[in-house]
C-alpha cells in the first residue's frame, strides 16, 4: 500500500493504495464516484473511459502508477461550474435527431458524445 494523490476534477484526493490499482476501481471505491462505470474490464466498451491531461484512458486497465500528477477528468468534471454537463447543455437540433432516429426517450440522458460537444464549444 501507497499514499497517492489524486487530482480528480479539479481536487486533490489523497488515498492509500496499491499503485497497480486499476484508476477505476481507485475513482468508485475509495473516492464514491458514480462516474465512471464499469463495464467490461478489458477496455473494449469505454464505459470507464477518463480524461487524464486531456487524453482519454480506460481506467479500467490504467494502474495508478500510470496516472503521476495526472490531472484526472471524470464526466462530471466536464464543463464549467456555471455551465455544468447536462440534458441543458444540448443542442436542441441535437435532440431533435436522436428523437426522430431512435424514439421518444433516446434523448433523456446525457451521454459523453453530447457533454464532451458542449464542453468543447468555444466560447
Amino acid at each position: 500500500m501507497a499514499r497517492i494523490t489524486l487530482d480528480v476534477n479539479g481536487s486533490a484526493h489523497t488515498i492509500d493504495a496499491d499503485p497497480g490499482m486499476p484508476l477505476l476501481y481507485a475513482l468508485r471505491n475509495d473516492l464514491g464516484l458514480n462516474n465512471p462505470h464499469f463495464g467490461c474490464g478489458l477496455a473494449q466498451c469505454g464505459a470507464c473511459t477518463v480524461h487524464i491531461n486531456g487524453e482519454a484512458v480506460r481506467s479500467c486497465v490504467t494502474p495508478l502508477s500510470a496516472v503521476g500528477n495526472g490531472k484526472v477528468v471524470t464526466l462530471a468534471g466536464l464543463g464549467t461550474p456555471e455551465k455544468r454537463c447536462s440534458t441543458a447543455t444540448r443542442s436542441r437540433p441535437m435532440r431533435r435527431s436522436r428523437t426522430r432516429s431512435r424514439g421518444s426517450n433516446a434523448a433523456a440522458a446525457p451521454t459523453w458524445a453530447s457533454c464532451v460537444q458542449s464542453s468543447a464549444r468555444p466560447r
